[in-house]
C-alpha cells in the first residue's frame, strides 16, 4: 500500500509538471498562500523551462511533445481524450502554470509545500474528477472553506485562487494538514511571506529558478556542528541566501548570494576576509588540463588557523590528534595560495601544494621518528630528500588517519610546502596543455576560493547503453556533462558553472532527449 500511495504521488506530480512544461501571466494573489514562517521559497518559471526545453515556444519538439503525450496517455487508461486537451490547451487543467510555481518548506522542513495559481476553479474540479476516477487521488472534499483531497500521503487543497500540495515528514495526519492548508489559503493580499523584503529580493530576479532559504531550513543535526563555537546570539533565521539558476545553451548557471541580518554573522565574516586574500593563480600550470579535480585559495596561514580552531570540533581535531606534529607551526610558515588536486583515472591520487615563508617548521615532523621506532615496525617514517620526509603504515588507523595501508610524502621543495600520497607527482613537469588552457584557466586569478571537477568521463562508471530505469537514465544524463566550476570573488557571493559537452544544446532539451 506504501509503495502504491508513492506511485500515486510521483504520477500526480509527474502529470503537473508535464502540463506546465507544455504550456506556453501575470502574478497575482495566489502568493498571498506561501506561509509567513517559511524557511525557504523557490519560485520555478516554468514557461521559460518549457521554451528551453522545446515543449513550447517557437522552437517546440513536436516528437518530444508526443512522447510526452503517449507516456502519460498509457498511465491514465481510457482518458486519450483529457490527456489530449490538456496538450494541446493548458488552460484546461484549470490551472495557472503560465505564471510561477511555488515550493516552500517550514522550519527544518519539516513540512513542505508546493503553490499553483488556480485560473478555472470548475475546470481543476473536472480534471480532479478525472484523477480520482483513475485512483490517482480520492474524491474531493470540502471543509473548513476550501476544497480537498489526497494523493498517497500529500493533501491537496484549493480554493478560486490558489492550489497547495502539503506535506509533513512527521505527521500523516489529513486534519493536521488540512488546519495548516486552509489558514494559509485564507491569508490575503499583505500578509504571507510575499508581504516580507525577502520575497521582494526573490521576485527582483529574473531566473528559471530563484530560491530564498535561511539556515531554518537544515536539520539541527546538520547545523550543529557548523554554529557550534559560535555565539549563542547567532540568530538563524538571519542567516539567508538567495540562489539563481539559469538554463543556458550548454550549461546551468548558479548564483549564490548570502545575506546577513545579524552581527554575529557579520562579524565572523570580517575575521574571514582578513585571514584570507585574493588568489594568485601561478600553480595552475603546474598541473596537466587532464586534471580531475582542482581547488585553490589563498590564506594568512597563522590568522587561518587561529580561525578555523574557533569551531571546537576543528580545534579538537588537532588538539586529540595521535600525530605528534605542531600544527600551529604548520600554519604560521604558510602564507599565499593553496592548492588541492586530484590526479589519475581513479582520481586517489592527490598533491597539495601550499606558499610557506620557511622550511623550519618540518623540525617539528622529526619527533615523528620517535613515534614511528616505538611502532614495531608498524609505522615507517624516514627522511626524503633534502627538506623532506616519507611516510608509511600499513595501518593508518594506528596514528588516526584512514585504515588500510597510508604513503605519504611531505616537505618543501623552493618555497612551497607539498604533501602527496604519490611521489612521483612531487616534480612533475607539464608536457603539452595545462589547466591555464581550460575554458575557465584564466579566471582563476583573483578569486577567493576556485575549484573545478572535469566530468567528463562520469558516462564510464556504469555501461549506459543497457538499462531503461531511473539509474540508467541518471547516468547517462552524467554522461553529457564535460565540467564544473565554483568560484567566489568574493566570500559573500558564490558562481557556479555545469558546462554540458554539446555546447549548443540547453540542458533541459538534453535530459528530456536523453
Amino acid at each position: 500500500m506504501q509503495s502504491d500511495s508513492k506511485m500515486k504521488c510521483k504520477f500526480f506530480y509527474a502529470l503537473i509538471l508535464a502540463m506546465a512544461m507544455s504550456a506556453c501571466g501575470n502574478d497575482s494573489d495566489y502568493r498571498s498562500v506561501i506561509p509567513s514562517r517559511a524557511a525557504a521559497v523557490v519560485s520555478v518559471d516554468l514557461n521559460s523551462m518549457s521554451e528551453k526545453a522545446g515543449l513550447s515556444g517557437n522552437t517546440t519538439n513536436s516528437a518530444l511533445k508526443g512522447r510526452l503525450k503517449s507516456m502519460f496517455k498509457s498511465g491514465l487508461t481510457g482518458a486519450d481524450a483529457l490527456v489530449d486537451k490538456l496538450f494541446d490547451n493548458i488552460s484546461e487543467s484549470g490551472l495557472g502554470l503560465t505564471d510561477k510555481v511555488y515550493v516552500f518548506a517550514g522550519e527544518q522542513a519539516k513540512t513542505s509545500g508546493i503553490l499553483v495559481k488556480v485560473d478555472d476553479e470548475d475546470k481543476l474540479e473536472d480534471l480532479l474528477g478525472i484523477l480520482s476516477s483513475q485512483h490517482i487521488c480520492d474524491k474531493i472534499n470540502e471543509t473548513d472553506g476550501c476544497k480537498w483531497t489526497s494523493v498517497g500521503n500529500v493533501l491537496l487543497a484549493y480554493k478560486s485562487h490558489a492550489m497547495l500540495l502539503v506535506i509533513d515528514k512527521k505527521s500523516s495526519s489529513t486534519s493536521s494538514l488540512l488546519r495548516k492548508a486552509s489558514m494559509w489559503l485564507r491569508q490575503e493580499d499583505g500578509e504571507g511571506f510575499s508581504a516580507s523584503d525577502d520575497f521582494r529580493q526573490m521576485s527582483s530576479r529574473n531566473s528559471d529558478i530563484v530560491a530564498w532559504n535561511s539556515l531554518e531550513v537544515f536539520p539541527t543535526e546538520y547545523i550543529y556542528p557548523i554554529v557550534m563555537g559560535v555565539s549563542a546570539e547567532l540568530s538563524l533565521k538571519n542567516v539567508k541566501a538567495i540562489s539563481t539558476v539559469d538554463f543556458e545553451k550548454g550549461k546551468v548557471k548558479v548564483d549564490i548570494e548570502t545575506i546577513f541580518d545579524d552581527k554575529i554573522m557579520d562579524e565572523i565574516m570580517e575575521k574571514k576576509e582578513k585571514v584570507t586574500s585574493s588568489i594568485k593563480g601561478e600553480y595552475i600550470d603546474m598541473f596537466p588540463s587532464n586534471t580531475p579535480f582542482w581547488v585553490a585559495a589563498n590564506i594568512k596561514g597563522g590568522d587561518f588557523f587561529d580561525f578555523i580552531c574557533g569551531n571546537p570540533s576543528v580545534r579538537r581535531y588537532f588538539e586529540k590528534s595521535m600525530l605528534p606534529v605542531d600544527f600551529a607551526s604548520v600554519f604560521d610558515a604558510i602564507e599565499g595560495d593553496v592548492v588541492l588536486a586530484l590526479s589519475g583515472n581513479g582520481s586517489s591520487e592527490f598533491i597539495a601544494f601550499a606558499d610557506v615563508k620557511s622550511s623550519g617548521f618540518l623540525q617539528s615532523f622529526e619527533s615523528l621518528k620517535s613515534m614511528a621506532a616505538m611502532s614495531g615496525g608498524q609505522v615507517l617514517f624516514d627522511n626524503h630528500g633534502e627538506n623532506g620526509y616519507e611516510f608509511k603504515t600499513y595501518n593508518g588507523s594506528i596514528v588516526g588517519l584512514s585504515s588500510g595501508p597510508v604513503a605519504l610524502w611531505i616537505g618543501v621543495n623552493g618555497n612551497k610546502l607539498y604533501i602527496t600520497n604519490k611521489e612521483s607527482l612531487i616534480d612533475r613537469h607539464v608536457l603539452g596543455l595545462s589547466l591555464r588552457n581550460k575554458p575557465w584557466g584564466e579566471r582563476v586569478k583573483g578569486q577567493k576560493f576556485f575549484m573545478a571537477s572535469d566530468l567528463s568521463s562520469l558516462g564510464k562508471l556504469v555501461d549506459v547503453k543497457k538499462g531503461n530505469n531511473l539509474a540508467s537514465t541518471f547516468f547517462k544524463m552524467l554522461g553529457k556533462l564535460d565540467y564544473f566550476t565554483v568560484e567566489s570573488p568574493e566570500w559573500e557571493n558564490l558562481h557556479i558553472e555545469i558546462v554540458m559537452k554539446d555546447k549548443d544544446k540547453n540542458p533541459l532539451s538534453v535530459v528530456l532527449n536523453k
